[in-house]
């Protein structure tokens, strides 16, 4: 499992459609969480679901995101949870243990877009590296 978060520094970036840099993070085999950062090469949502498809991402954590981007990096089959903010080690443990999408991840006034029932299949579920 590849997870890509969009950061800035040490945090979630707050907006996806102008983030430029993402990190990387899969367990290898021992269980040990790898880190790689990589350079968005553009900001149009069907070319950055095109270069997630080759990096073999599976699942996008963001900041605010905008639905047609939202759409296309969700049409080619990754999971995207858009609307989270901290740090990055936060948000890592907060998805592991199943916790990303309480109140305290939540970005401000984003009034429920991204969380709860009607924007995702995937929402609720366990975390896959359990």
């Amino acid at each position: 499992m590849r997870i890509a978060l969009s950061v800035w520094k040490d945090c979630i970036s707050t907006v996806f459609d102008a983030a430029d840099q993402l990190l990387v993070v899969e367990k290898d085999g021992d269980g040990v969480l790898k880190r790689t950062p990589f350079r968005l090469s553009s900001a149009d949502g069907a070319s950055r679901a095109m270069q997630f498809k080759e990096m073999k991402i599976d699942v996008l954590i963001c900041g605010a995101i905008s639905r047609p981007q939202e759409a296309a990096i969700a049409a080619s089959g990754i999971t995207v949870h858009p609307f989270v903010r901290g740090s990055v080690q936060e948000i890592i443990d907060a998805y592991e243990s199943g916790q990303l999408h309480t109140a305290t991840f939540a970005l401000p006034g984003c009034h429920g877009r991204g969380f709860g029932a009607g924007r995702g299949k995937q929402r609720g579920k366990g975390c896959p590296w359990k």
